[in-house]
């Protein structure tokens, strides 16, 4: 009966893991391994005396004879490992039913000595002296490997060879969830990890990171030196030693080789989808379904500002408005006209030049083909709104015009009348 009960008793998982240490090491590899260091210690214990190394050899067969005795050791590894991992678990969960032990002090508990007694500012310094050690490793490394390019370019491939095992990996796996799942089932397993997901934790976390980045912004204009926020101060050092350092003419021709890199890029795609323009076709014929989703996203957003309270709607949205610095918008128009201006003293020609380059490059007969189609279809689909928008239109343009009482504005105007009446403007 107690051998009955003994055999329906599920293992340990220190039993287990003994078992599965064994197997392992009875197999080929660590075998060798293990006969090899049985081998050198009896060896260094023998030394010169014969009687011993009599001993040794008896005791090397013992030891290959033990480590050999069970054929099946290799299969059985993966059975006891599964029964390690499942008591694990089962061990782990009888533990947990128990509940959560209550914590009286903090300061009586195994993580609180090892905090007490743990000096890191000992680590700290550890860690700053071991730079320029860890450095010099690393320099002797690079040294040493540099002297056999071979072993560089073997090390790169290996890389490359791994990059292929992970994608030929991924896409065996992602390979047998398309062929053993249906729509409905890959739906309901991937969509409930979404819905598993604790929403209000992370709304917590959230709200914590929030307050983090709160508290930072404000410390640094408490600690203001000058004027300027502590984050301008060291923002504005770190990147004076960082451009000191940069190479300028290095790093705008690494910008020019990554502009060129794009235009590699589009005319390789442009040439393989000329050549398969199944696929260029397809995305072509699916422009609207591409992007008929944002324009609804963005009908659904002002559907949201169109349906909310009208008082609350109407109050936030002037206090979200009216806090715009205008006087800095317009400074920098003004600033972007006055860049133009002086380019324009200091080069006339060179907008002429550039304008002029871009019109003779221009199809005079498709610009007037264009220009006959598509100008009567603007009047006549918007010639219903015209009675809503023009008389606003004219009389705005109208009220300008008269405002104005300058010899110039008279001269315009009276090229404007000739225009209209039919017998040309001043030349």
């Amino acid at each position: 009966m107690k051998d009955a009960e003994k055999t329906s008793r599920p293992e340990s998982a220190a039993d287990l893991t003994g078992s599965v240490v064994w197997q392992t090491v009875k197999t080929p590899a660590l075998r060798k391994l293990v006969s090899a260091i049985v081998h050198e210690a009896l060896k260094d214990w023998a030394k010169n005396s014969k009687f011993k190394a009599r001993m040794t050899a008896h005791v090397e067969d013992i030891v290959g004879k033990v480590l050999s005795s069970d054929s099946e050791s290799e299969s059985r590894t993966g059975a006891e490992l599964g029964k390690l991992v499942t008591a694990f678990a089962r061990e782990t969960n009888e533990a947990l039913q128990q509940g959560v032990k209550v914590v009286d002090d903090p300061r009586q508990t195994a993580i609180n000595d090892f905090i007490v007694h743990t000096d890191f500012g000992e680590i700290k310094e550890m860690v700053d002296r071991s730079e320029e050690h860890l450095l010099q490793n690393i320099n002797v490394t690079i040294d040493c490997i540099w002297a056999y390019p071979a072993k560089v370019g073997s090390i790169l491939a290996s890389l490359v060879s791994a990059g292929n095992i992970s994608v030929k990996s991924i896409a065996l796996i992602l390979g047998s969830l398309l062929k053993n799942l249906g729509p409905d089932l890959t739906a309901d397993i991937l969509l409930s990890i979404v819905r598993e997901l604790n929403g209000k934790e992370i709304g917590k976390l959230t709200n914590t990171l929030t307050e983090l980045l709160r508290r930072l912004h404000t410390g640094s204009y408490l600690l203001a030196r000058g004027g300027k926020p502590l984050f301008e101060i060291y923002l504005t050092n770190f990147l004076k030693d960082a451009l000191g350092e940069i190479d300028p003419d290095i790093f705008t021709k690494a910008r020019v080789a990554l502009a060129e890199d794009a235009e590699t890029i589009a005319k390789s795609m442009a040439e393989v989808l000329s050549e398969n323009e199944k696929h260029l076709f397809a995305s072509l014929a699916a422009y609207s379904a591409l992007e008929n989703p944002k324009i609804r996203a963005q009908a659904v957003k002002m559907s949201l500002y169109e349906d909310a309270d009208p008082e609350k709607f109407t109050e936030s949205a002037a206090a979200g408005i009216s806090d715009l610095d205008t006087q800095i918008m317009a400074e920098n128009v003004n600033a972007a006209l006055r860049i133009i201006n002086n380019l324009h003293e200091a080069r006339p020609q060179l907008f002429a030049t550039l304008l002029r380059g871009f019109a003779d490059s221009a199809d005079e007969d498709e610009l007037a083909k264009t220009a006959r189609w598509l100008v009567p279809e603007l009047v006549s689909s918007f010639k219903t709104l015209a009675p809503a928008v023009m008389p606003s239109l004219i009389n705005g343009f109208c009220e300008m015009v008269e405002a104005d009482h300058s010899g110039e504005m008279k001269k315009a105007i009276g090229n404007l009348r000739a225009v209209m009446m039919g017998d040309g403007g001043e030349k």
